[in-house]
């Protein structure tokens, strides 16, 4: 009989919080306790630690000793640990002042042992808000000194190049705060950023004058600022008139907070309405914005928003959870999703606003306000895609571009297109008769004479050196026919500098009739070979067009080939022919390049040249370069649906009127090219001041909004906190579907689960924070409650000194079902009894998942993970970080986690098909 080699066999796993194997302490209710290793008890301390703050069995001044030992401890033993873990801690896990006093901890214990590298990266990495640099340097100097050494110095001057700007100045450069940004800029020396130094020198310059009372005008490049200072001017009297104008409040960088004192009277349903576009995420795109349409033309975004148009977007939300090497990856969703015709569900006038001029590698530019949204894709670990605004995006930035825009309409064919796009290049269409310029043997003449014969008229050929000048003559006092055809294109009669082809719905064989007319014409295939030997090449199109150099690049990102538009500047050169003359071209060259290996695969496939050496050359580039692949991520499927370009410069581009559309599923549109995005609070306010439902139903749109939710870093338990505090019933299922995006990382796990929340009055008493209120308890409940609702089947339990079991029907509001779970804490008691409430729930279940502080009582001398099999996998969600565990962890199906995030769930389902989880970063 087989001993080993049983189908029931299950992988032996294990997880990163690793305990002792034997029990060398007691919790503080005196049940056996295991000690964790260094890092573990880091760990689960920082994801539970708001710094300050006591809990039922810690005093604030005990626990923050015990962090900050185990922080330098870590910092001499493993920095390269600590370096992955922090930035995940104030990112993901969603903490702000644990990081920052680790960082800083972490930077002061290495400098005293002698140790460098490291030590700036590390501050610079846990400020993430424009008001943390000051919260770092007071830290420093009530823990160390007044003394900062270089490394902390650079690490926030890093911060402060990355963060400073002129709405963080207004919002948190107040006489509350004891370091105000002067103060900071004084201490760290930072130089401007060089994509921000048109105007952050002159920000930082202000910040000094602001800190030390110097009566000095506000910069002109700081318009923002400027605007406010004019808002603030006006009369007491005169100001409930501006509620009228949301668009200045909104250009003034006004605030809800800022607004409730400068009105000097009460915030009622006008005060709000008006500050309710300003006070979500709007992303708006200046006046003149080309957006891509449905039908293969394209609309300024005022004339989208004027007459409700629809636009292409994407059919389901991007991913946009953070990727990190290693092995606990949870099932992640790889498609971008289909590109089709999409109806906003907004179209919205933001009025005239300041406005960033965003130029691109490929050529292209747009302009957008600060707060408009994009998708990037990220720069470390498997550079997922996450969210960002105008006002922080970076040069070398990358922004997606659609591959798949293959929507086209059904006007003209490939004959015309070619025709089209051969005279444009070598056509001459302002006398009155049309003439081309061509070698008498290439295809390009051929097809001229065949296409001109088809429409009835005559071709007289003229020798002219190595070219014929063919003209097309039709019968006297006749409409001659391809005149006709030219005035329907509208190309007739234009000056070369003008040349374009009109915004109407071309039919895609159009499309690739007037490239290949264009290419032969104005065009050059390029063959080269590297120092190393190997083979690249490129396809070029030359205009002295602007605008038909753009439609170029357009047309060819629609049939999925990118391109870029560089400017040839006006030249000047000397002519040995004519006496040394100097000779000064007269306009710009555009030329529009097509140089990745794919892209050159593609458009060989999709042309078809008629001069046979240009034909010939693309065909053996494309052999040479078939091999290559497309630049493969199998996260997100970069080599079919999009590409990638990135950003070149930001510029400030003055004050625009400015334009929004909201659309779904994905939040995204396209816009001169570029994929990019369109447009949680106060309801309680909301509500008593009288706000009407149209109003309402904006707020709910955002409220619901998967990449804002994402985006904002709540903690899950603060949705249940506005749900409690909201009266109205039409934000609750806004609410139910907030948090439903806000823990989509806990699991539907398979087969019969056990989750056991802890009620006792270690979980119950006081706040996870001063500024919350929300208990341990509640916050454990959230997640119980969400547990259920998801997975197969699942025994949902309340414990304490006893038990008591809380049903809820399927479908049941999330949301609902935790506050009734919370109005029955203290129905079996205050003690905290873990092995006796798993003896009496469990029924033969899967699995075990505890809520709890896990400072249990002693139980018949026996430790908590022996309350079932050892087959039987028991998880542990530490919501408080003490240093006591009450059982081993770490392997043989015992594992525990922590923290008020939804971050560790995703390891469950990693550990179930018999991988080790790692750390959450790795």
């Amino acid at each position: 009989m087989a001993k080993f080699n049983r189908r029931a066999a299950k992988t032996a796993v294990t997880s990163p919080v690793v305990t002792e194997s034997m029990p060398s302490t007691r919790t503080y209710e005196g049940a056996p306790g295991y000690l964790r290793s260094t890092k573990g008890e880091l760990f689960l301390l920082a994801v539970t630690n708001m710094v300050g703050e006591q809990t039922f069995y810690e005093k604030a001044d005990k626990r923050d000793n015990r962090f900050r030992y185990l922080v330098r401890q870590v910092a001499v033993e493993d920095v390269g640990w600590l370096a992955g873990f922090l930035p995940w801690l104030r990112d993901e896990a969603n903490m702000r002042s644990a990081p920052i006093a680790a960082a800083l901890e972490a930077v002061q214990v290495r400098l005293a042992a002698g140790l460098t590298g490291m030590n700036r990266q590390l501050v610079d990495s846990v400020l993430q808000r424009a008001d943390e640099p000051g919260e770092a340097l007071a830290y420093w100097h009530s823990r160390f000194g007044r003394t900062v050494p270089k490394p902390v110095k650079r690490g926030i001057a890093d911060a402060v190049r990355r963060l400073y700007n002129e709405r963080s100045l207004l919002k948190y450069d107040t006489d509350s705060r004891g370091w105000r940004f002067g103060d900071v800029i004084d201490l760290v020396h930072p130089s401007p950023d060089d994509a921000k130094s048109r105007w952050q020198g002159d920000l930082f310059a202000h910040a000094l004058d602001r800190r030390h009372g110097r009566d000095k005008p506000i910069p002109e490049t700081l318009r923002l600022l400027r605007d406010r200072a004019d808002l603030f001017a006006l009369p007491v009297e005169q100001r409930r008139s501006v509620l009228s104008e949301p668009e200045r409040l909104g250009r003034a960088g006004v605030t809800w907070e800022a607004l409730a004192g400068w009105l000097q009277g009460p915030m009622d349903a006008e005060a709000w309405t008006a500050m309710i576009p300003s006070m979500g995420y709007m992303a708006c795109l200046a006046e003149g914005t080309p957006v891509w349409l449905p039908d293969g033309t394209t609309a300024p975004i005022e004339e989208v928003v004027a007459r409700k148009l629809p636009v292409l977007s994407y059919d389901k939300a991007w991913d946009t959870r953070p990727v990190k090497y290693g092995a606990n990856q949870g099932p992640r969703n790889h498609s971008v999703g289909a590109l089709g015709p999409t109806t906003p569900t907004a179209w919205l006038d933001t009025g005239v606003r300041p406005v960033a001029t965003i130029r691109f590698v490929s050529g292209r530019t747009i302009e957008a306000t600060y707060d408009h949204r994009w998708i990037r894709q990220r720069r470390g670990g498997r550079q997922a895609w996450e969210w960002t605004t105008t006002g922080d995006l970076r040069v070398g930035d990358r922004i997606p571009v659609p591959l798949t825009a293959s929507q086209f309409g059904e006007e003209g064919d490939a004959w015309d297109g070619y025709f089209v796009g051969a005279m444009l290049g070598d056509g001459g269409m302002t006398a009155l008769t049309p003439e081309f310029h061509g070698n008498p043997d290439d295809g390009a003449v051929a097809f001229m004479r065949e296409y001109v014969v088809k429409h009835g008229c005559r071709v007289t050929e003229t020798p002219n050196g190595s070219i014929v000048r063919l003209r097309f003559p039709f019968k006297q006092w006749k409409l001659n026919p391809l005149t006709e055809v030219l005035r329907r294109y509208d190309v007739w009669g234009k000056r070369c500098e003008v040349k374009s082809l009109p915004n109407r719905p071309f039919s895609r064989e159009f499309w690739i009739g007037a490239i290949s007319g264009l290419i032969d014409t104005d065009g050059c295939v390029r063959e080269r070979v590297n120092a190393k030997g190997t083979a690249h090449g490129s396809v070029e199109y030359a205009t002295v067009s602007r605008r038909l150099a753009q439609q170029v690049s357009d047309a060819l990102l629609r049939l999925g080939v990118t391109s870029i538009v560089r400017e040839r500047a006006v030249k000047t050169s000397t002519s040995t022919l004519d006496g040394g003359r100097t000779i000064t071209s007269r306009l710009a060259l555009f030329v529009v390049e097509v140089n990745r290996a794919t892209a050159l695969v593609k458009l060989s496939e999709l042309l078809d040249l008629r001069i046979s050496y240009k034909a010939a050359s693309l065909a053996r580039l494309a052999e040479k370069l078939r091999h290559v692949a497309p630049a493969r991520s199998e996260m997100h499927g970069y080599d079919e649906s999009i590409a990638l370009d990135r950003v070149a410069a930001i510029e400030d581009g003055g004050e625009r009127a400015t334009y929004c559309v909201t659309v779904e599923a994905s939040n995204l549109f396209i816009a001169d090219g570029l994929v990019t995005g369109n447009c949680l609070r106060n309801l309680r306010n909301f509500d008593q001041a009288g706000v009407g439902d149209e109003t309402a139903g904006e707020v709910i749109t955002r409220l619901t909004d998967p990449d804002e939710v994402a985006r904002s870093r709540q903690f899950p338990f603060r949705f249940y906190s506005a749900y409690r505090n909201a009266p109205s019933e039409r934000w609750h299922d806004a609410l139910d579907r907030a948090l439903a995006l806000a823990t989509g990382s806990v699991p539907a796990l398979p087969g019969r689960t056990l989750v056991l929340v802890d009620t006792s009055a270690s979980m119950t008493a006081g706040q996870v924070s001063a500024r919350s209120t929300v208990s341990a308890a509640q916050a454990a409940a959230l997640f119980g409650v969400v547990l259920a609702s998801r997975a197969t089947k699942v025994d949902l339990h309340g414990f304490a000194d006893g038990v008591f079991h809380h049903r809820f029907d399927a479908g049941a509001s999330p949301l609902r079902e935790i506050n009734r779970f919370c109005e029955r804490i203290g129905e079996v008691g205050h003690g905290t009894r873990i092995a006796e409430a798993i003896k009496a729930t469990y029924r033969k279940h899967d699995r075990v998942i505890l809520l709890s502080d896990m400072q249990t009582f002693p139980y018949l001398g026996e430790s908590v993970d022996r309350a079932v099999p050892q087959d039987v996998p028991i998880y542990s969600f530490n919501l408080c970080g003490y240093q006591q565990a009450a059982m081993q962890t770490g392997k043989a199906n015992r594992h525990e986690f922590g923290g008020f995030s939804d971050a560790c769930f995703r390891l469950i389902p990693l550990l179930e098909r018999g991988r080790n989880a790692g750390w959450p970063w790795q």
